[in-house]
């Protein structure tokens, strides 16, 4: 049996992933989120009873840890003190780890934004890991893009991986993209629901019958195609606004920034778009819309989890080289 916990459990990715793999011997020892609605959606996904908990104030003994603590302080545009904001909480897994778990779980995975491991960060990465070789791990860590695991989506995040085995841990080859945005687009919706501001609009205009956009970067003007995904993220934003993807979506967020071009029109996603652009089903972003939760926070929600396809690839080679080992 494989015994699984789940820090900053988010919508269950995690879990998500290895029932996806059809894993018999899994159990959920538990799962630790803060976060009300999070909880409500992971319930509702898995038809557990789970309740609100602070990872502060939590122990429990297990085989498998995931945790993927809060990224804003670590993301190219986090503004706050990551020696004391929401980032540096991947400190109490250490914590944890060290002090409350015993036995030590046999794999733990960490999942972050790759700002974590810029000039301006990596000191704490570098603690992380050298802390958890301290406590008997081995690290391997590498950057992995959802596009590359069966996901349109252009997210690459930075995956650590670490083992009490001496066994290498090598990470899941990519795989060819065979499915493209216009396979997660409802074209049969109302467009003007999902309706671009008066100042995305701006954004873009029309020349001899093509579609163009400005892109921030000052590197001139864009064309957009049929079902590329473009960022209209907020004016003052520095790095993504006016991206465009083709047919693969760029980072999605916890906000509706994201928009898609077809049949002359220009709409945003829909949270369902950005669930599915997760990896998570239309029978589980149903189950979630039916416990009320509102919309802004069903975006939130699916920006903050981890792409659950991604999940399964890692997940996959440690079933197939390391099951001795973890169970």
């Amino acid at each position: 049996m494989i015994k699984i916990l789940e820090l900053f459990g988010g919508i269950g990715a995690p879990r998500k992933a290895l029932e996806n793999l059809n894993i018999d011997n899994l159990k959920s020892i538990d799962y630790v989120e803060i976060l009300p609605y999070a909880v409500s959606a992971y319930n509702s996904i898995f038809d557990n009873t789970y309740k609100p908990q602070d990872v502060n104030t939590w122990n429990l003994n297990v085989d498998l840890l995931v945790h993927g603590s809060p990224c804003q302080d670590w993301s190219r545009n986090g503004l706050n003190d990551v020696t004391s904001g929401r980032s540096i909480l991947y400190q109490r897994t250490l914590e944890i780890i060290e002090k409350e778990l015993n036995p030590r779980p046999k794999v733990v995975i960490w999942e972050n934004v790759t700002g974590l491991i810029s000039k301006r960060h990596i000191e704490h990465f570098n603690h992380y890991l050298s802390t958890m070789e301290q406590l008997g791990y081995k690290n391997y860590f590498k950057v992995l893009n959802a596009k590359n695991y069966g996901i349109p989506q252009n997210r690459e995040r930075i995956f650590t991986v670490s083992l009490l085995s001496d066994k290498e841990f090598i990470f899941p080859n990519e795989i060819e993209l065979t499915k493209t945005l216009r396979d997660f687009i409802d074209t049969k919706i109302d467009p003007y629901e999902y309706a671009l501001s008066e100042n995305e609009k701006s954004l873009f205009f029309e020349k001899d019958g093509k579609l163009y956009i400005k892109e921030n970067n000052k590197r001139g003007y864009k064309e957009v195609k049929e079902f590329d995904s473009i960022n209209v993220e907020r004016p003052n934003s520095k790095t993504r606004r006016g991206r465009v993807g083709n047919q693969v979506v760029q980072t999605l967020t916890t906000s509706p920034n994201m928009a898609v071009y077809y049949d002359g029109i220009i709409r945003k996603l829909t949270p369902k778009e950005h669930w599915l652009l997760m990896g998570f089903s239309e029978s589980d972003y149903e189950n979630v819309v039916k416990t009320g939760i509102p919309t802004n926070a069903l975006y939130t929600l699916s920006g903050n989890s981890i792409v659950v396809p991604v999940l399964e690839a890692i997940f996959k080679v440690l079933i197939q080289e390391h099951l001795e080992e973890i169970i």
